[in-house]
């Protein structure tokens, strides 16, 4: 049996709910689920047999999207299934579980990869593992609201990153609360225009039909289909009455504030005079965290300074110091590609993989430099350890993606003439921004080698930086600040916005 013949049985299933109500059901469950907020008294699963207990262990976040996406294309306006009762809901996840079991057993006879599924997988559930608080928006803030990339900013969407994202907070206030809202409101009092708004709202904003289209596009049923984009990503405000085109519905409100952050990437990527300052903004927002958690006299950090005469080489983003070696980093803003992150065929991610090698190679090259005492930096016979750091998650975790990545490195390394013995000697890491601004902490408690000498032993070589932090360094851990930057956030805030949020937990209130 192909994998459509399997997969109509759900098709038939979905088709007897109601798209509005179950939309509105998917809400109140992602608030459970995700945002870890009770489900409402009067909104209690109905069920002939017993309450549904232990609910998070058995309905997952991923599961919710693929659910949101199922019930757009299929739903219709029947109601005599209903995601509140709990044989419904039930049902429907078993659809899934039994679909992901049937994508997974490869195309035709061909038996799956299965250590290349793990980077499949990372990208499908860790990116929901990660908390929606201050620091994604305060590092999405910094980033996108330095002066050169602002400009951008103000120039494509008519408002400041600030004024973007606050309006993205004030809206994902609203439905941490209630599932439906009027588009048509006053936003004067955080400076915004009501021109302004409505470009804003026109962006994240879709009616059912054209939501529908969208997902039509990208549905595949073969074993990509468990990981197909969701449309609501991008547009996760939805008109679900043509009479009324300013009533939403925002069935995963995580979609809201990822896309009213973070998501400013997708407005701005293709403009023009983008790329540049938008690298220049991260590599100073890591100087940013650097400062925070490693200051002096503990710690000294080198910016990037030119050197070469004529043939001028910029050198690396950031060296990190302290009495116990030295972190030499290099900031990537460029994301990991959706194809690269969702196709069972891996030419899309081996491409990115090329890119992120080459980004490697010549960090080694700036680290070569260094030490023929090319640059200012005095080298002192101290470890050195190379760290790529990038905006976005790569979670290139699974051992046949870094096999793809390491045959890249030794290729490119081999033409530029290095030896490959760095690669034992200086094994590089690479991690993300998030990942570095609480492993940066533990840093400055413990010291760069006894933090980089674990993480780049063979054993864990291929670990990422959290599970590390948490593995080895228990104690440190808990005097972690996951709050980077919240006084900076805080004095940021109008009334407006504050009214809704606890700002120190970013909780509706």
């Amino acid at each position: 049996m192909n994998f459509y013949e399997e997969y109509k049985p759900f098709r038939n299933y979905m088709r007897r709910f109601d798209l509005v109500e179950s939309l509105a059901d998917v809400w109140r469950y992602s608030l459970y689920v995700i945002e870890n907020q009770p489900l409402p008294v009067d909104d209690a699963i109905r069920s002939s047999v017993s309450p549904f207990k232990d609910l998070k262990k058995h309905l997952y976040p991923w599961d919710l999207d693929i659910l949101a996406r199922e019930l757009v294309l299929n739903a219709g306006s029947k109601n005599d299934r209903n995601l509140k009762t709990r044989e419904h809901l039930a049902e429907a996840v078993n659809h899934i579980r039994r679909l992901d079991d049937a994508s997974f057993r490869g195309k035709g006879s061909e038996p799956p990869d299965v250590i290349f599924e793990l980077h499949r997988i990372a990208h499908r559930q860790f990116p929901w593992q990660v908390s929606a608080g201050i620091a994604p928006m305060m590092r999405a803030l910094k980033v996108y609201g330095e002066t050169a990339v602002d400009a951008i900013v103000v120039r494509e969407l008519g408002m400041t990153a600030q004024q973007f994202m606050l309006l993205g907070m004030a809206v994902g206030g609203h439905f941490m609360k209630k599932p439906v809202m009027s588009t048509n409101q006053d936003y004067e009092g955080l400076g915004i225009s009501k021109e302004s708004s409505n470009a804003f709202f026109n962006r994240i904003t879709c009616t059912t039909e054209q939501l529908r289209e969208a997902t039509k596009k990208r549905q595949s049923y073969d074993c990509d289909w468990l990981y197909t984009w969701n449309p609501l990503e991008e547009r996760p405000l939805v008109i679900f009455d043509s009479a009324y085109p300013d009533r939403v519905l925002c069935p995963i409100p995580r979609y809201l504030s990822r896309r009213t952050s973070g998501g400013l990437f997708f407005d701005l990527a293709n403009s023009a005079g983008f790329s540049n300052p938008f690298g220049d903004s991260f590599q100073a927002y890591v100087g940013e965290v650097i400062k925070v958690t490693c200051p002096a006299p503990g710690f000294t950090a080198l910016p990037e300074e030119q050197y070469g005469g004529k043939d001028k080489k910029h050198g690396v983003d950031w060296l990190l110091s302290d009495r116990t070696g030295h972190l030499f980093i290099e900031c990537k803003a460029k994301r990991l590609t959706l194809n690269a992150k969702t196709l069972s065929d891996p030419e899309a991610l081996d491409k990115d993989l090329d890119v992120m090698a080459k980004a490697i190679v010549q960090h080694y090259r700036n680290i070569e430099d260094a030490l023929k005492s090319k640059t200012r930096w005095v080298p002192d016979g101290l470890p050195i350890y190379p760290l790529i750091l990038t905006l976005e998650d790569w979670f290139i975790i699974s051992p046949r993606v870094l096999e793809m990545l390491n045959k890249h490195v030794r290729r490119l390394l081999s033409e530029a003439g290095i030896d490959m013995k760095v690669l034992e000697e200086m094994p590089y890491t690479i991690a993300s921004a998030h990942e570095f601004e609480i492993t940066s902490q533990i840093i400055a408690q413990v010291g760069i080698f006894s933090v980089m000498s674990k993480k780049t032993t063979p054993e864990k070589q291929g670990w990422a930086l959290l599970p590390l932090a948490s593995d080895d360094f228990k104690e440190e851990m808990r005097r972690i600040n996951w709050h980077l930057f919240a006084n900076d956030f805080g004095k940021m805030l109008p009334d407006e916005v504050s009214h809704s949020y606890d700002w120190q937990t970013f909780k509706v209130n």
